[in-house]
């Protein structure tokens, strides 16, 4: 297997982890999704950047620096 299969294969876990996360948990902010998703933070934001692209989850402001992510309406 090739680097960047691997690579696919690493954002896909973290994407599916995620939306897990948020069906079975609700809205949680980012610090939350690190902490409990045994992803690391770049793995978080990376995977919440591609989610957000594709519109399968939204970031809301909910004060200075903190971000409350959940899914979209179609993914809930």
């Amino acid at each position: 297997m090739n680097i960047r299969q691997d690579e696919r294969d690493d954002a896909s876990m973290s994407n599916r982890r995620l939306l897990e996360l948020l069906r079975e948990r609700g809205p949680q902010t980012l610090d939350h999704l690190c902490a409990i998703s045994e992803l690391g933070w770049s793995q978080v934001l990376l995977a919440v950047d591609r989610l957000s692209r594709t519109r399968e989850v939204v970031l809301h402001l909910i004060g200075p620096c903190e971000y409350h992510v959940s899914l979209t309406g179609a993914d809930r």
